[in-house]
């Protein structure tokens, strides 16, 4: 019965310990010689089983592993590539849990005596965790939480009194944080927007009505003469109407989407991100390329950013932005006041 128990909570139940999408696992009715002390300790052991065979199946749904009929089925299945990145932090979770399991089975196997009670002792340290991580994953489901969502869903449950739960649910974050990392390098380093599913907090387009009304007190000094990053982007925009036959076809307008920015990440900052990623593509677009100790400080800046985001520290985060920042303003400066004349589109 206990290779049978250990199977179960393997994600293959059987006779003794039966399965259905409504209960869970659940120990069979038709064993009447159970003590109901062992019952208990059983039914305790299955609900730990039932979460892990839910995790698995959340896993496989959403990471393409099952086919298109199951997932007809089941229902239309989330995409991106957070969601993705969510299941392999939480598929990395569920190691310990079934390496776990394995060490029973050799215990069970080198000592036969060895109880239920003993199996009970070695999963202890999962009764708390797996039933909190099965919030954040019903909530992703239910709430179908897309993109950079998933960080903050993740980050707000991250922030309990438990400390398993909390160091579990923080190394989820950190693989989640590995795509912001991707996207923010593509993003500063390139002026490219890699966002094929619409999750990054940076889309292609205006900026919607409204969207931004709460911004104004956000705006900050860029250094050029007072001027914020919303009326250097302005001005961006008149010259590109001025000179629309001088410049490549490829330069775009891009704006923030609030709703997708996690809370650690201030307005104030993404303005600054969005403002460093059009200047980018603004000097390739005048092909302006950046010597190599330039290039230097940019990666390193870049690389001290992202990882201000995984350690969660905001201050060095909006600092080292500002640093980064004063790299573009330069070009910026010769291209609106020198090329543009900018000082004539003031007085105008």
């Amino acid at each position: 019965m206990i290779h049978e128990l250990l199977l179960a909570l393997s994600g293959f139940p059987g006779t003794i310990f039966t399965w259905n999408k409504r209960n869970g696992l659940q120990v069979s009715q038709e064993l009447p010689f159970l003590h109901p002390s062992e019952l208990s300790v059983l039914n305790r052991q299955c609900k730990l089983g039932s979460d892990y065979i839910r995790f698995t199946e959340f896993i496989e749904q959403n990471t393409g592993h099952v086919h298109t009929q199951d997932l007809t089925q089941a229902g239309a299945s989330l995409n991106g590539v957070y969601l993705r990145a969510f299941c392999t932090g939480l598929d990395s979770m569920l190691q310990p849990y079934r390496q776990a399991l394995l060490d029973l089975e050799q215990e069970f196997l080198a000592d036969p005596h060895l109880t239920i009670s003993h199996v009970n002792y070695k999963l202890d340290q999962f009764q708390l965790l797996f039933p909190s991580v099965m919030v954040v994953v019903e909530t992703i489901r239910a709430q179908k939480i897309h993109g950079c969502q998933i960080l903050e869903t993740v980050y707000k449950h991250s922030c309990g009194g438990l400390p398993p739960v909390r160091t579990a649910l923080e190394k989820i974050l950190c693989v989640c944080h590995g795509v912001l990392y991707k996207q923010l390098a593509a993003w500063m380093l390139h002026g490219l927007l890699l966002d094929q599913h619409e999750e990054f907090f940076i889309r292609q387009g205006p900026s919607v009505a409204g969207g931004s009304a709460n911004q104004d007190e956000e705006e900050d000094d860029l250094c050029l003469g007072g001027l914020s990053g919303k009326q250097l982007r302005e001005l961006q925009d008149l010259r590109l109407i001025e000179e629309e036959n001088m410049l490549a076809p490829s330069l775009q307008q891009f704006s923030l989407r609030t709703e997708m920015l996690p809370s650690y990440i201030p307005v104030r900052v993404a303005e600054k991100i969005l403002f460093w990623g059009e200047s980018v593509q603004m000097f390739e677009n005048h092909n302006h390329s950046p010597s190599r100790a330039e290039c230097k400080i940019i990666i390193i800046s870049v690389v001290l950013l992202c990882s201000s985001i995984l350690k969660h520290r905001e201050d060095v985060f909006a600092s080292e932005l500002h640093r980064l920042k004063q790299q573009p303003l330069l070009h910026l400066w010769t291209l609106m006041v020198e090329e543009a004349d900018l000082i004539e589109q003031l007085k105008v």
